[in-house]
């Protein structure tokens, strides 16, 4: 099969290795190219494999940089890189630096071979991958809404998607790029993007005009 998604994994636990190499051997999906044991041969194996997703291992030992700092070095050369963050830690500070970091997807040890493969798919995919116990845990929105039970306000807010409409609203609020990338745990690369996004959607050019939408909707 062709267009492969290719991997490559950044972990320091032989057993984890061996047993990530076994799964992908013959995958008709994936393509495992190769594998590092340090934070510092990540840098090399991106740039001689050409990766679209880089599975990285969270701790690498006393004195090694975490997964989230070597993550957030790749990123600065190679932005377009869809990182998971793989770790044993059920941390929500660890979870929300990844997110804020840019990475796009942060799945615990313990998931089984197939669901890390479901996982690398999806964020090829364009998607974000987050373990669902901790994303209850980061993000305090109340209770959720029943899945039969429309929000309201996105009959009004069309064409936005939720998350435009979100960010909309917190604009009109005032907030910079950089406060609404700590607040949504999102990098400050997926805030400008949304923003974009809305300004061209809603044919707006500025924040007044923007505010001037979102009053004319009952948003404001």
């Amino acid at each position: 099969m062709t267009n492969k998604i290719t991997i490559i994994l950044a972990d320091d636990h032989r057993s984890y290795v061996e047993g990530l190499t076994a799964l992908f051997q013959n995958d008709d999906r994936i393509h495992f190219a190769g594998h590092v044991h340090l934070p510092s041969e990540v840098i090399g194996a991106v740039r001689s494999h050409q990766p679209d997703v880089v599975l990285m291992d969270y701790s690498f030992g006393e004195g090694q940089p975490d997964g989230v700092e070597t993550a957030e070095q790749l990123l600065t050369e190679f932005p377009g890189l869809k990182i998971i963050l793989l770790t044993s830690y059920d941390d929500v500070p660890i979870v929300q630096s990844a997110l804020s970091k840019g990475l796009v997807g942060y799945l615990l040890k313990a998931r089984s071979r197939s669901e890390i493969k479901t996982a690398i798919e999806a964020v090829a995919a364009g998607f974000e991958v987050v373990e669902g116990g901790m994303l209850r845990k980061i993000m305090d929105r109340g209770p959720a809404r029943p899945r039969n039970e429309a929000d309201p306000n996105m009959d009004k807010a069309a064409p936005l998607t939720p998350r435009e409409l979100e960010i909309a609203l917190l604009v009109a609020e005032g907030l910079s790029t950089q406060a609404m990338s700590e607040r949504l745990f999102r990098s400050v690369n997926t805030i400008d993007t949304h923003r974009k996004n809305i300004f061209s959607k809603l044919d707006v050019h500025n924040v007044a005009e923007l505010m001037n939408w979102l009053r004319g909707k009952g948003l404001l």
